[in-house]
């Protein structure tokens, strides 16, 4: 694994910067967003969902687009696009627009996360991917971590819409990690961008596809409701501060940084959907103490059992696809997969944000969201039992 040192440092940059920064840290913003434009939740979720739309499309061309350009070349380009469009978003007002600029700049997130997604189950060794994936994927931690500590004091010191000033520092520093990224991103030349030929449909005959995408499906849409309105759903039923927020918030990030790894080994000894089983669980129950009406302290425990197994998944599924495909097909297979996921996320926080304002409360999308992840976490254990 030392040989992929450097690799797998640049990899944890990028992570951190595209999905972390780019897209975790719009949920520390968010009620301050809201409160400036005088945004509905509804609003603030179809912003939020904007992002993965952009995001879908990102995946649908990158098979086309990756077979043209280098790794390196095309993750860089992305990012400073991504940053770029993040950038603009500070000069609007209006929440169209916003969602706007936020599709476009999740299109480029798109295409750097799964450009770096190939390049890593591409280069790697099986005997070592779980983790060396588990850690890339650990970089959304780091962000969320620094996103925590850093808007609110942000908003602490500043009068007039402070959750802009936050964003430019986040785009500021997505940009920073494009030019940092690129020797690690370099230091594997003999890949090269491969196109594959393969008949979409033949991968809907596939059981084991089918089987990923389930639990990567049901995985996005509740993960994604959980880190869009965590900070809000606390806020709004304990009436806590943004500073007691963001250190939960961060504290989520802190032990996030860890959870690939952690499951990634598991999945090294044990298998992939065993790690599942445990995944699926620890989030269901992160879920279901956001909507039981419990003390404040358990909104700590919530986020440790949510931070310790957020990033696991995303590894989890590129691990699965690379073992079960072969080399020309698992590239393919990771994006129909990661594209199905796309939608599910992209309606996560539309529907949370209409339920939350017709019942002004976010306790019956928790029940929810905990109900489908203990589903995952038994379908996991019926694949582990199961031929792949």
């Amino acid at each position: 694994m030392q040989i992929y040192r450097k690799t797998i440092v640049a990899a944890f940059l990028i992570i951190c910067g595209c999905i972390g920064l780019g897209r975790f840290g719009f949920g520390m913003i968010l009620l301050n967003m809201q409160e400036s434009l005088l945004l509905t939740t509804a609003q603030i979720g179809f912003i939020s969902s904007a992002n993965f739309v952009g995001y879908i499309f990102g995946v649908i061309f990158i098979n086309v687009i990756y077979s043209y350009f280098s790794t390196h070349r095309l993750i860089f380009a992305s990012l400073i696009f991504q940053a770029v469009f993040m950038i603009l978003m500070i000069f609007q007002d209006n929440y169209f627009a916003l969602a706007s600029l936020y599709s476009i700049s999740g299109f480029f997130m798109g295409l750097a996360n799964m450009t770096l997604m190939f390049y890593m189950a591409t280069i790697i060794p099986k005997n070592i991917r779980g983790k060396a994936l588990g850690i890339a994927v650990g970089g959304s931690g780091l962000a969320i971590v620094s996103s925590g500590f850093l808007v609110p004091f942000i908003e602490a010191n500043t009068v007039e819409t402070p959750w802009k000033i936050s964003w430019l520092i986040f785009s500021f520093l997505v940009i920073a990690i494009a030019f940092i990224s690129q020797p690690g991103i370099k230091k594997h030349v003999l890949h090269t961008p491969k196109s594959t030929s393969s008949k979409i449909k033949t991968f809907f005959k596939i059981v084991n596809f089918w089987k990923i995408t389930t639990l990567y499906s049901i995985f996005g849409f509740t993960y994604m409701i959980y880190v869009t309105f965590f900070v809000s759903s606390i806020s709004l039923n304990y009436d806590i501060l943004s500073s007691v927020s963001g250190e939960v918030w961060a504290l989520l990030g802190f032990c996030s940084i860890f959870s690939g790894y952690i499951f990634g080994l598991i999945a090294d000894k044990f298998g992939a959907y065993t790690s599942l089983i445990s995944v699926f669980f620890l989030q269901g129950c992160a879920h279901l103490l956001l909507a039981l009406p419990v003390s404040i302290h358990f909104i700590w425990i919530s986020a440790i059992l949510f931070g310790i197994t957020a990033w696991s998944t995303p590894a989890l599924v590129a691990l699965l696809t690379s073992l079960y495909f072969d080399v020309k097909k698992a590239s393919q297979a990771l994006v129909l997969v990661t594209l199905i996921f796309a939608i599910s996320q992209a309606f996560g926080p539309i529907i949370a944000g209409l339920i939350k304002d017709t019942t002004n409360s976010f306790n019956e999308v928790f029940y929810i969201t905990s109900f489908l992840s203990f589903f995952a976490m038994y379908s996991s254990y019926i694949f582990s039992k199961q031929e792949i």
